[in-house]
């Protein structure tokens, strides 16, 4: 009861939460439900002849699962494993299975954006999109027979396929240990479905908040998120070292999940916001979107006499804009993408872990 208070108080909705909360209880039973017919065997699980890692988290919305994808894809590829990557492709406008073609038109509205930006990132690796995970992975081993690792983004919750690793990513803005079930917060299960988790990564900077809150059963990882580089939307444009723009000012926009974290990420980087705009995760922009903002850069520009402006955003949106036939509008300005990876916190136990869980692979 101190905890429905607690919400209560925090939501300031009464009669949503009224109506959320036996929505909650009910979703809630049938997950559990649903988990344990897979965890008796009484729902079909589906294997394929390779090795299948998950990539997943607890709650809707981003947590850092795409990120990591592309670290394990590194870590994997750079020691001769040949490695895919599959996705659900969320906020694709096509069904079915498709691999990722970037110069496709409008790549990112067909894909997603996401599938789109780890393509960009590996173009040499096999990369695809289809709701149906065991029809995917089919698919992608028939055109690709070498294949000896997928890597399935998003699935944690998608048990109908077998996976000979499960990671687990806990990155949220809200502890996830105070969190409730979907429609009364975000959790996608209960806090407990961690336990099916081999391996959890945490945020380095909530991490030990984490392992103090919860028990984990699986070994944990705590990684960081470092900014390397800023690539330029036109080739008109030259890539940029970071310490080149400390102390500029900056016109920066994203969709993404939690846009705090790219604002701050631009405050630790040095660069002075003086204009920003949010919008939803996923974002498809429009071209009225789009010369609003370049209405905007010109006015700062030009009316405040801000010299060397740039206008910024994130490799995700980057990739939507490139794929919406719309990027001409933005022509001439210097707009670039603030290039993220992830880094472990402690390498040498990284490292010892990942040889541990992909030792069977002959490559390594």
């Amino acid at each position: 009861m101190q905890r429905v208070r607690r919400f209560l108080k925090l939501v300031g909705k009464p009669l949503y939460v009224l109506i959320a909360l036996p929505v909650a209880l009910i979703y809630g039973l049938g997950i559990s439900l649903r988990n344990w017919l897979y965890d008796k065997r009484w729902l079909r699980v589906h294997r394929l002849p390779c090795t299948v890692v998950s990539i997943g988290n607890l709650t809707l919305g981003g947590s850092g699962k795409t990120p990591f994808a592309l670290y394990l894809m590194e870590w994997l590829s750079t020691r001769g494993v040949a490695v895919a990557y599959l996705s659900r492709g969320y906020g694709r406008k096509s069904r079915g299975f498709a691999e990722v073609i970037l110069n496709a038109p409008q790549a990112a509205y067909i894909f997603g954006d996401e599938p789109c930006l780890v393509k960009a990132r590996f173009p040499q690796i096999p990369v695809a999109v289809a709701e149906d995970r065991v029809a995917g992975g089919q698919a992608l081993l028939q055109r690709y027979p070498h294949l000896q690792v997928i890597i399935l983004d998003d699935a944690y919750q998608h048990r109908r396929i077998h996976r000979d690793l499960d990671i687990l990513i806990i990155d949220v803005q809200r502890p996830i240990w105070k969190d409730w079930l979907f429609p009364l917060g975000r959790l996608r299960e209960p806090l407990r479905a961690h336990r099916r988790a081999h391996l959890i990564i945490l945020n380095k900077k909530t991490a030990e908040k984490a392992r103090q809150k919860i028990r984990f059963a699986a070994p944990t990882l705590s990684f960081g998120y470092t900014a390397v580089g800023l690539r330029p939307a036109f080739e008109a444009f030259e890539p940029l070292p970071l310490e080149t723009i400390r102390y500029k000012s900056a016109i920066a926009f994203c969709g993404i999940a939690y846009p705090e974290s790219f604002y701050s990420t631009l405050r630790q980087l040095g660069v002075y916001v003086v204009w920003q705009r949010d919008f939803a995760d996923h974002h498809l922009y429009t071209e009225e979107e789009l010369l609003r903002l370049r209405r905007v850069f010109r006015r700062y520009e030009k009316v405040m006499g801000i010299q060397d402006l740039l206008l910024l955003t994130t490799e995700k949106d980057l990739v939507r804009l490139q794929g919406s036939g719309l990027l001409h509008l933005l022509e001439r300005l210097p707009l670039y993408a603030v290039q993220i990876t992830m880094k472990p916190e402690k390498p040498e136990e990284a490292e010892s872990l990942l040889r541990h869980f992909f030792g069977n692979l002959t490559s390594i």
